[in-house]
């Protein structure tokens, strides 16, 4: 695509962005392994501060999560952008040419979409379910720097995570009857928490593999916390430790990398509880 192609391209998909319904579409050149990627993109805000990226199961289309009026509400409160992925790949994931690897070009092409649809790139929050919760979390490994915060749900395939000096906060959780799910999920939750990284896990009781819309109200209000912040949170001096199994807080310096967590803002703390089902 050339320079006039790419800047008739942006001025096409804003323009399709201020109709009725606010939801634009943004085909992009798929990479290796992938055979479709899309993106659709909402906001009925001139200048958003920052777009939260709904990533659906295998292969699946966002273009619904970003129609749902809880998201919207939310997106508007916050002066945000809503975008859906609809990327997909037919290959296996555990084949590293599938979009499920963000930094072997499925990423790259998230960032590309939002900087075509707003011009410019937005601090994102992504919120992941099952083969999306294995994307997210491969995208925050690959560019922890662009994320606020995050939120992967219910893979049952994940890549280990390796420690580094930018951690987002972020969720990691799934339903207790996901027999695919749940045990590799809480590993994966450990392993964060072993390479110091400030995340926070929810088993969510008598769930199978699929969405909670409990669970969602709970990465709103968790996500809240973060935006209203204006400023990375300190994990050493902000927030408070939380022991997973008994629902208690620790006092900082005693946390077992195992078995705590970290809870961004201690109101938090009644919402999670309530959700959270050791």
């Amino acid at each position: 695509m050339n320079v006039g192609e790419t800047i008739l391209f942006l001025f096409m998909s804003i323009t399709f962005l201020q109709g009725a319904d606010h939801v634009g579409k943004i085909s992009l050149q798929p990479t290796q392994g992938m055979s479709r990627a899309d993106l659709y993109v909402w906001s009925d805000v001139k200048k958003p501060e920052s777009a939260l990226v709904l990533v659906p199961g295998l292969n699946g289309n966002g273009e619904g999560l970003i129609r749902q009026k809880v998201w919207q509400d939310f997106a508007r409160k916050n002066n945000m952008a809503l975008v859906g992925v609809s990327f997909a790949s037919n290959v296996d994931m555990e084949d590293e040419r599938g979009y499920f690897f963000a930094s072997t070009g499925s990423g790259e092409l998230l960032l590309d979409g939002v900087r075509q649809a707003f011009g410019k790139d937005l601090p994102l929050l992504l919120v992941g379910f099952s083969a999306g919760a294995h994307f997210t979390s491969r995208f925050v490994e690959w560019k922890p720097e662009r994320v606020l915060s995050w939120c992967a749900y219910a893979s049952g395939f994940w890549q280990e995570p390796k420690p580094f000096n930018v951690s987002p906060p972020g969720l990691v959780g799934c339903g207790e009857e996901d027999s695919g799910g749940y045990g590799p999920s809480l590993i994966y939750f450990k392993q964060g928490r072993a390479a110091g990284k400030p995340w926070l896990w929810v088993s969510l009781a008598k769930t199978g593999h699929h969405t909670h819309p409990g669970f969602e109200q709970f990465v709103r209000e968790y996500f809240q916390v973060i935006l209203n912040a204006k400023k990375p949170l300190d994990p050493e001096n902000e927030g408070l430790w939380v022991d997973i199994d008994r629902l208690i807080m620790v006092s900082p310096g005693q946390e077992h990398p195992a078995l705590t967590a970290w809870i961004p803002d201690g109101r938090l703390m009644g919402p999670w509880k309530g959700i959270h089902k050791p």
